[in-house]
């Protein structure tokens, strides 16, 4: 223990605090309200899969509900919502992580989230559109009036979240390295009002940077004659995106946030650094996927673990609240789970994990960590079998257990079952570790 606290604990930290990860994962939270705003307005609009014919087969709901969305108009607002939120989601991403990671390199974040932004659209992949009565490109080529140029939405939505970090990244990183080169900073006489001095101010990093960006893919595109995406998504994407979406992943992740609980870290947050990136643009191919009607095409995705994992927070601590309240006799214990009770409903365990405590604890440790490799690789393979749902919903990361499992796999009620099953398995496990804590403690009445 004090090795591993010596050595790795701080290698830990460190990682976890990597300006670009804190960069990525505070962008992420920039834009969580806008994307749990598609994602309910997803769900509402596929929930009455429900009773569909695969589900509980009550047709007359379905279709009732169906043409209530119809008749309503409640069908177009929420297509609405769908369009400017999650089907612009990488859009989104690039101008809140041009933002963060501007911000982190303490240069001017409005104007680096402007530049990234600009940076991604000018790299974007151009189609050309047919107009109406025209039906292939021959003709477009011999008359350039038929035909319009247009970004194609999937650069847009999901598919285009990977490279739209990596080109926000980037763009950031140069546009505030110029920007903090005094012989680059166009300075304004004192009248001239703030917003038109910081613009001026900006002006040569900003075009220095879409040069330079713009120029480097374009010359990739000309000698390889294939555009960043396709390059970014066959070398990088694809194989993390691999790796990720396997059972060997949950367990490891899982493992990692309990295992840096037990030394005070906070797991989530540092793992969820690292995972973050590659798990978020899964979850949104799935919630994207379900809203055409199609079936999600990821098992392991960042709603995976609060639908199925976390129940009651990092450590899937529910299951030692009700542990100690079946079979603990420490008043001590059964205080502090008294009060972390409620917190433990919407997933939150710090009076626990500090309370009892688990930081630091041998005891509660095993539990701790092993509890949410078992659920998560038991999940993975029941979902794999097509017992319980894949998650298609973004849901906050608050939503207690079962309703989480049932909102985040689109309603899917064996989900919301298995969640109850999980929990009188965390109860069962948690126990003996309760009673153990109670004997060595010398608190037992």
């Amino acid at each position: 223990m004090k090795f591993l606290e010596e050595k790795f604990v701080p290698i830990a930290a460190r990682i976890g605090n990597e300006r670009h990860l804190v960069a990525i994962r505070d962008a992420f939270v920039l834009i969580m309200p806008i994307t749990i705003a598609g994602a309910l307005a997803v769900l509402f609009l596929n929930i009455q899969g429900i009773f569909a014919e695969n589900g509980l087969n009550v047709p007359a709901i379905e279709q009732g509900y169906t043409q209530f969305l119809e008749v309503s108009g409640l069908k177009q607002v929420l297509n609405v919502i769908n369009r400017g939120s999650l089907n612009m989601i990488a859009v989104l991403l690039v101008v809140a992580l041009g933002y963060t990671m501007t911000q982190q390199r303490e240069a001017d974040a409005p104007a680096g989230a402007i530049v990234a932004l600009a940076t991604y659209l000018g790299l974007t992949p151009a189609m050309t559109t047919l107009p109406e009565g025209v039906s292939d490109l021959a003709s477009v080529a011999a008359d350039a009036t038929l035909g319009a140029e247009a970004v194609g939405t999937a650069y847009l939505a999901s598919t285009g979240l990977f490279v739209g970090m990596v080109v926000a990244l980037i763009t950031a990183e140069v546009f505030s390295f110029l920007a903090k080169n005094k012989h680059l900073v166009i300075s304004m006489p004192d009248g001239v009002p703030p917003a038109v001095s910081k613009a001026f101010s900006s002006l040569i990093p900003a075009i220095l940077t879409m040069l330079l960006i713009g120029a480097a893919g374009s010359y990739i595109l000309i000698f390889t004659h294939q555009n960043i995406w396709t390059l970014i998504n066959q070398f990088v994407s694809a194989p993390l995106t691999h790796i990720a979406d396997s059972v060997g992943t949950v367990a490891l992740v899982n493992f990692m946030v309990g295992f840096l609980w037990i030394f005070g870290l906070h797991g989530a947050n540092i793992v969820g650094a690292v995972t973050s990136p590659i798990l978020k643009p899964l979850s949104l191919e799935n919630v994207a996927t379900y809203a055409t009607g199609q079936t999600p095409p990821h098992i392991y995705t960042e709603e995976f673990g609060i639908a199925y994992v976390n129940l009651g927070g990092s450590g899937a601590t529910i299951g030692l609240v009700l542990a100690i309240f079946l079979f603990s006799k420490s008043k001590a214990n059964r205080t502090v789970a008294s009060l972390a009770a409620a917190p433990a409903i919407f997933e939150i365990n710090e009076p626990l994990t500090f309370g009892l405590p688990i930081v630091m604890n041998p005891v509660f440790a095993i539990p701790f960590v092993v509890g949410p490799v078992v659920l998560g690789v038991v999940s993975y393979f029941l979902v794999a079998a097509g017992i319980v749902g894949k998650t298609c919903i973004i849901a906050p990361w608050v939503t207690p257990p079962v309703l989480g499992a049932f909102l985040i796999t689109g309603g899917d009620i064996r989900a919301a079952i298995w969640n109850v099953v999980e929990i009188v398995l965390l109860t069962v496990m948690w126990a003996p570790f309760v009673m153990m804590s109670d004997r060595m403690s010398g608190q037992e009445q």
